[in-house]
C-alpha cells in the first residue's frame, strides 16, 4: 500500500511539474508570436485544423488544406515550427498534419517546402531541393507546354479558348528549350513541379527573323518532370543525347552572355568547338565558336600543348587548350 502511495505521489508530481513546464513554454512561445515568423505559422497551422479553438474539436472541425499549403510556402525553418507547435499545443505538428490531410496533400505540403528557395541552411538545416541547377540545359523529351507561369490548370482544350490561359505554345520532343534559371515553383493545385528556362538570342548566328531581336531574353515555364524534359549539366551530354540541338545553342545563348564580355582582360575568346576542362583536366563541358570564356589567370606549357586556366563570370576556374583560343588583350 505504501509503495502504491508513493508510485502515486510521484506521478502526480511529474503531471503537475509536466503541465506547469508545458504552461511556462506555452505562455513564452506566446511571447514570441510578433517576432517569430515561426511561432505565427505554427499558430496559423494549427488554426487551419482547428478553427473552432477548442483542442478536442480538432478531429470535428473541417481542416482548412489551402491554408495549410499556404501557409507551407512561407516556411524556411520546418524544425522551429514544429518546435512551437509543440510548445504552444503540446502535439506533434507532423503528426496532426497527417491526421488532418489525405496522402496526397500531406505529400505535397512537405513538398513545397522542400521546394522553397530561401529555405534557411544554419545549424544544419537541409538546403531547398533544385528541380533544375541555373545553367542547366533543358530539352523536351515529349509535348509539353510552355507557360508564362508556373501554373499547369489550362490544358489547352477548345473549351478553354476564352479562359485566362498562360500556354505560350506546345514545344515538340527533342527541342532544345534553353537554360534553367533556377527559379522554380510548385504548382499544388495540379501537383506540377515548374522550372523557369530562358536564354538570349545571338543575331550574329540566329535565323534571319531573328536576327533584329539580338539581345532578347526569351523565358518561360515549364513542367521539370523526367516525362517531359531532360535536363543537362554539359553540352557534350546533350549533344550525345540529342545530336539536333547542336545547331541551335550557336544562337540561343545563356542569359549572361554578353554580359561576360564585361570582363577584365585579358579574356579568352574560342575559335572552334572547344573543350572545357576540370583542374583533372577532364572535358566537362564544350564551349561554342566565338564565345568569351573568362579572364585569363595562367598559362601552363606541358611542351606538346599549352594549357590556359581562366576564371569564369562566376568565379570558377577552369582550364582550355591554347590551340583553340583567340587571347583578346
Amino acid at each position: 500500500m505504501n509503495g502504491i502511495l508513493v508510485l502515486g505521489g510521484i506521478y502526480i508530481t511529474y503531471r503537475l511539474g509536466k503541465k506547469i513546464i508545458d504552461g511556462i513554454n506555452k505562455k513564452d512561445t506566446q511571447t514570441k508570436a510578433d517576432d517569430s515568423p515561426e511561432v505565427r505559422q505554427a499558430m496559423a497551422l494549427r488554426s487551419a485544423m482547428n478553427p473552432s479553438g477548442i483542442s478536442w474539436m480538432m478531429s470535428f472541425d473541417t481542416t482548412n488544406t489551402n491554408n495549410i499549403l499556404d501557409t507551407a510556402k512561407t516556411i524556411t525553418k520546418l524544425d522551429s515550427v514544429g518546435t512551437a507547435y509543440k510548445n504552444l499545443y503540446q502535439n506533434n505538428l507532423l503528426d496532426d498534419l497527417q491526421s488532418e490531410l489525405s496522402t496526397s496533400d500531406y505529400q505535397k505540403f512537405l513538398t513545397i517546402i522542400s521546394g522553397n528557395q530561401n529555405k534557411d541552411v544554419s545549424n544544419g538545416g537541409t538546403a531547398a531541393v533544385q528541380y533544375a541547377k541555373a545553367n542547366q540545359l533543358v530539352v523536351t523529351k515529349k509535348d509539353v507546354y510552355l507557360r508564362t507561369s508556373p501554373d499547369a490548370t489550362n490544358h489547352g482544350r477548345i473549351y478553354e479558348m476564352f479562359s485566362n490561359k498562360n500556354i505560350i505554345r506546345l514545344a515538340k520532343p527533342g527541342e532544345f528549350l534553353g537554360y534553367a534559371t533556377g527559379r522554380q515553383a510548385f504548382d499544388e493545385v495540379n501537383n506540377v513541379k515548374f522550372i523557369e528556362v530562358a536564354y538570349v538570342i545571338n543575331g550574329a548566328k540566329a535565323p534571319a527573323s531573328l536576327k533584329p531581336k539580338n539581345k532578347q531574353r526569351v523565358s518561360y515555364w515549364v513542367s521539370s518532370s523526367i516525362n517531359y524534359v531532360d535536363i543537362f549539366p554539359y553540352y557534350k551530354n546533350m549533344f550525345d543525347a540529342y545530336p539536333a540541338t547542336m545547331s541551335l545553342v550557336g544562337w540561343m545563348k545563356p542569359t549572361d552572355y554578353f554580359t561576360l564580355k564585361g570582363l577584365p582582360m585579358p579574356r579568352l575568346l574560342t575559335k572552334v568547338l572547344t573543350p572545357v576542362l576540370n583542374d583533372r583536366m577532364v572535358t566537362i563541358n564544350y564551349a561554342q565558336p566565338n564565345m568569351v570564356l573568362g579572364q585569363l589567370i595562367m598559362s601552363m606549357d606541358t611542351g606538346e600543348n599549352q594549357f590556359m586556366q581562366f576564371k569564369t563570370v562566376d568565379n570558377t576556374l577552369r582550364w582550355v587548350d591554347g590551340r583553340y583560343i583567340i587571347l583578346q588583350q
